[in-house]
């Protein structure tokens, strides 16, 4: 294939969608790898006898920064696309890759010009955001600076990993797609959501099959364990769903994730253990917010400690319900269902009722003018430039006419794939040493629930906090104003840094004054009256216990498991004490919980606790949207200037600092 000819060969702003297939991608790889060679050859040659700013790291940032782009498009396109050659594709492609990154990471020649550059006069007055980029390149390339032979250990070990992490997620996805049930009688399935019973009759005839279909997946479960009526129905999503991919029921052993989590441990052990940590947690831990995994368990510990009295409060009061309602004896499969009966019961409402004034486009706009109001900022929808699949929203970001980046919104699950909501980072802003800008790039995963035929696709709360959280993600991608690629992007946080801005606008969903503005009725457009949507903050607040308890034990196993791994406890031990631990949860003996913990193998292994540490950070900001107002257009600004725009160019902690400083002066112009 002729170059010109390569969509993913051509310069552009945007990618190409519409034109890239999936054999695009082995020549452009090619092409792309000895041209990168050549350059990178170039600057070593160049560079030896001084080592400058622009020649060195703006040069090498722009290699990375393609190949970077390549393999998000890469990503992306073959987390859409199923089938063999989409597979064989995206694997040879990762792969190679891979090996060529890893090759840069371990090469001696770049790793001296880049510490020379650091040691050099000329570095002493470096800006920070400069120093901070170098100290990360650097980092990076100390933890590859090995001698030859534990070079070659560690590129083994990391192959290993990343096939144990894949084997891990193919095994849990084989053991989803392997249980279903289908129904005749309707009676069975009382209780669950109109459309969540929609969508399982679609499933049945897409099988060609009558009546209605349940699939294992995680919406499913949430749904089942919460809303059906027959008990059975819910005993036995809640069984298939707790020993997936594991050594217990009809498929045991078939799929069993025991032993690829086993490897995946010993292996990430040795490799903390090469680079000279002592355990996994120390290594991931090293450059987050947190200073040690001592800290962290201590901090889970704290939160766990404050927790204790709400679980007794709240188990007392279910066990109550549970009597009145008939429950002679609870079983882990009434827990939610029952939970769920009490809070509808106690505020008159529930989430699906709700959920009528929370239709997705109407909703999603909203969220764009409260982004414009708290930040000045514009969107623009790109119809006329192609995405890879026709569902795809594109938003241009704009301030007073000038891009600022991009956004693309993907809302809907894909039923041939096992995935879940994220935002990824497309692109990272950054400044070629020509002065020009590369416009940042995000995209909004939402993975929500399709409509059915012409109905509208409505919000449930769950659904609402999804969407704000991807949509902060995708505000702080966006907003970056640091011109250096290893410092601008969301992807290049902290995990405890990167889960911030999500969990901060996830706030917004509990205010009551921002309900009330982005609420309306699907069907006559009216707003959400203010009676329920005062009970539909207490339903959020009542029995939230179990939730809590949930997210804890799996911080506090995530951590523990890194830790202390070599101990001689297996990773099921190591659940069943934390489980006693914490304490709260029901649970049934043959459950194998980590077997399906897809988090340990998408990037937050030893990384579980950030969603709560940032929950902290995020609450403490959110104080001042409740002080200031929650639109206020000044203190949306305080929070761009001080937090989003710079990036990782400095800690979130400082960045965190300097905007309450700044809000704190603001408060006091005011009065």
């Amino acid at each position: 294939m002729r170059h010109v000819d390569n969509p993913l060969l051509q310069r552009y702003v945007l990618p190409p969608f519409s034109e890239i297939q999936a054999e695009h991608f082995p020549p452009a790889l090619d092409q792309i790898i000895v041209e990168s060679r050549a350059q990178v050859a170039e600057i070593i040659k160049t560079q030896a006898p001084y080592p400058t700013w622009d020649d060195l790291v703006l040069a090498m940032d722009e290699i990375h920064g393609r190949l970077k782009s390549f393999s998000y498009v890469l990503e992306c396109l073959a987390s859409t696309w199923s089938g063999d050659v989409w597979e064989q594709i995206s694997n040879d492609c990762r792969e190679r890759l891979n090996d060529f990154r890893h090759s840069l990471r371990q090469n001696p020649e770049l790793f001296q010009l880049y510490q020379r550059l650091a040691d050099s006069q000329i570095a002493m007055h470096f800006s920070p955001a400069r120093k901070r980029t170098l100290a990360k390149i650097l980092r990076r390339l100390r933890q590859n600076s090995l001698a030859p032979d534990l070079q070659a250990s560690l590129k083994d070990l990391k192959l290993r990993i990343r096939g144990a992490e894949t084997l891990f997620m193919e095994h849990l996805e084989e053991a989803n797609k392997a249980w279903s049930q289908t129904f005749e009688d309707e009676a069975r399935l009382r209780g669950l959501p109109p459309y969540f019973k929609q969508q399982m009759a679609e499933h049945a005839r897409e099988k060609g099959r009558t009546g209605w279909l349940l699939r294992l997946t995680d919406e499913s479960f949430r749904i089942v364990t919460r809303y059906a009526d027959d008990r059975v129905l819910r005993e036995q999503i809640y069984t298939a769903y707790s020993i997936r991919a594991s050594d217990q029921g009809p498929n045991a052993g078939l799929f069993d994730n025991g032993e690829v989590l086993q490897q995946l441990l010993r292996d990430r052990h040795q490799t903390a253990l090469l680079l000279g940590y002592s355990n996994y947690a120390q290594l991931a831990i090293e450059p987050e917010q947190a200073q040690s995994p001592e800290q962290v368990m201590s901090f889970l510990m704290e939160k766990l400690g404050r927790q204790q009295k709400l679980f007794k409060q709240e188990a007392e009061q279910l066990k109550t319900f549970a009597a009145q309602e008939g429950f002679s004896e609870l079983w882990p499969w009434d827990y939610q269902y029952l939970a769920e009966k009490l809070r509808r019961q106690t505020t008159g409402v529930s989430e699906q009722t709700a959920s009528a004034w929370f239709e997705l486009n109407s909703t999603f706009s909203q969220m764009l003018l409260i982004a414009h109001d708290l930040f000045g900022i514009d969107f623009t929808e790109r119809q006329e430039l192609s995405a890879w699949h026709a569902q795809v929203r594109l938003f241009e970001v704009r301030e007073r006419g000038e891009t600022l980046g991009y956004i693309y919104f993907d809302p809907f699950e894909n039923g041939k794939l096992n995935g879940y909501p994220h935002t990824s980072p497309l692109r990272n802003r950054r400044i070629t040493a020509e002065g020009r800008p590369r416009y940042p790039v995000a995209t909004l995963h939402a993975w929500l629930p399709r409509g059915s035929g012409s109905k509208p696709v409505l919000l449930d709360h769950q659904h609402l906090r999804i969407l704000f959280h991807e949509f902060g993600h995708c505000l702080h991608q966006v907003l970056s104003r640091a011109d250096y690629r290893d410092i601008s992007g969301i992807s290049e946080l902290s995990r405890d840094a990167a889960e911030f801005a999500g969990n901060l606008l996830e706030r917004w969903c509990l205010s009551r004054q921002c309900l009330l503005r982005i609420a309306r009725h699907h069907q006559t457009g009216a707003p959400l009256p203010e009676p329920i949507a005062d009970q539909l903050l207490m339903y959020l607040s009542t029995q939230t216990s179990w939730a809590n308890a949930w997210s804890l034990r799996d911080a506090l196993f995530d951590m523990e498991l890194h830790r202390s791994h070599g101990d001689g406890r297996t990773a099921q031990q190591v659940f069943n004490q934390v489980s006693a631990q914490v304490g709260h949860l029901p649970a049934s003996a043959n459950e194998r919980w980590p077997n399906g913990l897809d988090y340990m193998v998408t990037g937050y292994g030893a990384g579980l606790y950030a969603y709560i540490w940032s929950q902290d950070l995020a609450e403490r900001v959110f104080e001042r949207f409740e002080r200031n107002g929650l639109f206020d257009r000044t203190t949306g600004k305080a929070l761009r200037e001080t937090i989003y725009e710079a990036g990782d160019s400095r800690p979130l902690s400082e960045s965190i600092s300097a905007f309450l400083q700044a809000t704190d002066h603001r408060a006091g112009e005011r009065t």
